[in-house]
């Protein structure tokens, strides 16, 4: 009887599609925390591994110093690689946030590789230079020039001047 007082109309249900959106939109929740979370770890995992690094550095250029051979460089490959995974994961990551996070920890580490003072060479949309990149494949690219790099697969580093380490890209190849 909806016109005596004291009486209360029956709550209605909200509509299906309300209610799938608000699962959908709880789910989405729940997996933006989850890569945060995953993120956060991460970050603290780079920070203790960098601080493990400048510790190894540190003894490397203490061990060096004494030596004729000071000119020698650590061995930077291993830290190099991570950094290159790290962009390609963030570029084929289906996810925006773990994108994002990604490119957060290779901030990180491009940070501490140019204050140990390397600079990376990833010059996509360039012509490569033969003394720096060894070309590894071809690839169709109809918004760069033909010969351009396409895609970095390892990034070249140089200390000043000096190669540490040969780049590898693919470059753009859009004749048949």
């Amino acid at each position: 009887m909806p016109g005596l007082p004291g009486t209360t109309l029956p709550a209605e249900s909200p509509p299906t599609w309300g209610t799938t959106l608000l699962d959908a939109v709880q789910k989405s929740s729940r997996a933006q925390a989850r890569l945060s979370l995953r993120v956060e770890d991460l970050e603290r995992k780079l920070e203790g591994g960098l601080a493990e690094l400048r510790g190894s550095l540190s003894s490397l250029r203490g061990a060096t110093s004494g030596n004729s051979s000071s000119g020698s460089e650590p061995p930077w490959d291993d830290l190099l690689d991570a950094l290159d995974l790290l962009e390609e994961a963030s570029r084929v990551a289906a996810d925006e946030a773990l994108a994002s996070g990604l490119m957060g920890v290779a901030a990180r580490l491009e940070r501490f590789v140019t204050a140990s003072g390397l600079t990376r060479l990833a010059s996509i949309g360039h012509i490569p230079d033969g003394r720096l990149f060894r070309i590894v494949g071809t690839q169709p690219h109809p918004s760069f020039a033909e010969g351009a790099i396409a895609r970095v697969v390892r990034a070249a580093a140089l200390r000043g001047e000096r190669l540490i380490r040969e780049g590898e890209a693919i470059i753009v190849r859009n004749t048949p």
